[in-house]
């Protein structure tokens, strides 16, 4: 089971996905809510960040389930961060699993502040079912 403390807590949402290539999510509507944005300084509006699936998998093979994760927009308030032309893409083709409108994915920013910032580039993540239940795709 996992664990992610309240504290460190970054949600990606999204309306919805398309894939109009194999690998690579269109994520419309897409937005970060979270307790960590409390802490967060505003974000670049062209940038990307590293998410690393390997916690929902048996195989732990280094790298093979991390997916880039960028955008060119942002609009940011105090209680969710706005991005425009969202793409999450993974090399490994079929190593991240398909996305579903409803699911989110729950980010663990733990290791991650102003000092680490330039060398913590993958983050720890999670895919969830709206209702929050781990999604379970084992191999």
């Amino acid at each position: 089971m996992f664990r992610v403390d309240d504290k460190y807590r970054l949600e990606l949402h999204w309306t919805n996905v398309v894939y109009n290539i194999e690998g690579i999510a269109n994520l419309n509507g897409a937005y970060f809510k979270g307790p960590v944005l409390k802490e967060v300084a505003q974000l670049e509006q062209q940038d990307s960040m590293s998410l690393d699936f390997k916690g929902q998998y048996i195989s732990m093979v280094q790298f093979y389930y991390v997916a880039v994760l960028s955008w060119q927009g942002v609009n940011q308030t105090v209680e969710k961060i706005s991005l425009d032309n969202v793409i999450l893409k993974n090399k490994n083709l079929n190593s991240v699993p398909k996305l579903n409108n409803d699911d989110y994915i729950l980010i663990d920013t733990k290791d991650h502040d102003d000092i680490k910032h330039p060398y913590i580039l993958t983050y720890p993540a999670y895919l969830l079912k709206f209702d929050g239940e781990l999604c379970t795709f084992r191999r």
